[in-house]
């Protein structure tokens, strides 16, 4: 028996929603001292089976992938970027009031289907002592 209509389109776009299901309810960027507080939350984690958090300044041409967490079913988790202003090559970067911000963070959502990717922006610029305090630290690692 062959199914057409709109009883067929529902049960398509009822079995895509089946299998990827995750939706992001929570995904924000401050500053935190001299690090970046990066928190998000699922609102279920069903095929989730991890996170990949990126980020990337206006100035820079392509992301930098800063973390990758698993799936863990605790539908909220938190990442504290203490590499702002360091680069993988060990280099320090301008701060974000100094032409390279604002940094957006991209959150790609992992699954067996089609990944979903969400971006939020750093709001704000850091204080003086946020930047040099990143930038002595980061010489010593």
């Amino acid at each position: 028996m062959r199914r057409s209509g709109p009883v067929a389109l529902l049960l398509v776009l009822w079995s895509a929603a089946v299998v990827y299901a995750a939706t992001l309810t929570v995904f924000t960027a401050a500053y935190s001292g001299t690090l970046v507080r990066i928190d998000w939350e699922v609102n279920s984690e069903t095929d989730v089976t991890g996170f990949e958090l990126a980020r990337k300044g206006a100035t820079e041409a392509s992301y930098t992938i800063v973390n990758t967490t698993a799936a863990t079913g605790m539908r909220h988790y938190q990442y504290l970027d203490a590499n702002v202003y360091r680069t993988t090559g060990g280099t320090t970067p301008a701060p974000p009031s100094a032409g390279n911000g604002p940094y957006t963070y991209r959150l790609t959502v992992r699954g067996p289907g089609a990944d979903q990717s969400y971006l939020t922006v750093l709001a704000g610029t850091p204080s003086a002592v946020q930047r040099s305090w990143g930038t002595i630290k980061s010489m010593f690692r």
